[in-house]
């Protein structure tokens, strides 16, 4: 029984032991107490193209519009096209009530008939009187009233005719005909319908050619051009072009018209909406790093955190164009391990402090 309590106590005491040994060995490996490398997450410079892009909402337009009106008060007496029809240069439309101008241009003919007849009556009777005048046969006087009466009817000849002209072009107003081939966009009439002046009756687009019309904010006037390059899609499918007009003043909202002349594309309709990009600057090849690593606020100059021998360096910059979360460094090689900074992070870090790089390549 003594054997057997000595026994354990010896285990005891030979357990006890080797926990020391351990918490000796565990200590004596343990690191120095004090402050511990930051771990940073960084970003190797590198080269490539840099764009600056503007966005824009653009609405699509037909090349050419007319709204077609009337010239002359009139019924509605007839309408041969409806909204989507395609149409021909000089194909008619619609067809205004004639039957005034009608009856008008009937009388204006039989004004004209004798005023031609009372015309050839007196141009006989002063070649009469003229060749009488030079024998000595009639008086002055007598040749004087034939050439007056002449005169007077030469003149409501050319009266009458001038009167049937501009009937007959009265009579052409009543025949609404398209300005150029095209489609019927919208159709404000109907037969019964009182025509006025200066309110349409048609709107007719030329969709040969379509156009991208879009506003530009003052602060970007200066830097939009004729030429520049535009990216859109339509149907998932992208397309370029470029500025075809700027227009040569501002509006009363302080906004610059700008068009995009381009070919029909399937599925594209006038009147959508299409957002488009700008190409405002461009340059190729060049070191970028991360818009977020910049530090600018409160310093003089902008600059980034570099990581050399596992500590941080304060590496001021001289910042180009940037687009898409980077920027242009002019100062700095690629291959440069740039600290990616998250939100204010820039304040808890220091010049010179030790970091540990989390992302290694």
């Amino acid at each position: 029984m003594k054997k057997r309590a000595r026994l354990i106590f010896l285990v005891i005491i030979v357990i006890a032991v080797l926990l020391v040994v351990k918490k000796k060995i565990e200590l004596a490996t343990a690191p120095a107490f004090g402050k511990q490398p930051v771990l940073v997450s960084v970003f190797y410079s590198r080269r490539q193209d840099v764009a600056v892009f503007r966005d824009y909402l653009a609405v699509v337009k037909a090349i050419n519009e007319a709204r077609v009106s009337t010239r002359v008060a009139a019924e509605v007496k007839d309408v041969f096209v409806d909204e989507g029809d395609e149409v021909k240069k000089e194909e008619l439309l619609a067809k205004l009530d004639d039957r005034d101008i009608l009856a008008k241009i009937e009388s204006a003919k039989a004004a004209l008939a004798s005023a031609k007849e009372n015309f050839d009556y007196w141009q006989k009777e002063y070649r009469r009187d003229e060749a009488l005048f030079k024998a000595g046969a009639i008086s002055e006087e007598e040749f004087d009233r034939a050439k007056v009466a002449f005169a007077k009817s030469k003149a409501s000849l050319s009266a009458a005719e001038k009167r049937l002209d501009e009937l007959n072009t009265q009579l052409d107003y009543l025949q609404i005909k398209s300005p150029y081939d095209g489609v019927v966009a919208r159709r404000f009439v109907d037969p019964g319908d009182m025509a006025m002046p200066g309110r349409p009756l048609f709107l007719i687009e030329d969709r040969s050619r379509l156009k991208l019309c879009f506003d530009v904010p003052q602060e970007d006037a200066g830097i939009i051009s004729k030429g520049k390059k535009v990216f859109f899609s339509v149907n998932g499918k992208d397309f370029e072009a470029e500025i075809t007009k700027v227009f040569p003043s501002l509006d009363n909202a302080r906004m610059l018209k700008v068009e995009v002349y381009i070919d029909p594309i399937s599925g594209l309709k006038t009147g959508e909406y299409v957002k488009l990009k700008v190409l405002m600057k461009q340059r190729h090849n060049v070191v970028v790093v991360p818009e977020s690593a910049i530090v600018r606020q409160g310093v003089k100059r902008p600059y980034v955190f570099v990581v050399e021998k596992g500590r941080l360096k304060v590496f001021p910059v001289v910042t180009g164009i940037g687009s898409n979360s980077f920027i242009e460094v002019k100062n700095m090689p690629e291959g440069i391990a740039v600290v990616k900074n998250q939100y204010l992070s820039w304040t808890r870090l220091s010049d010179g402090e030790a970091v540990k790089i989390r992302n290694k390549r």
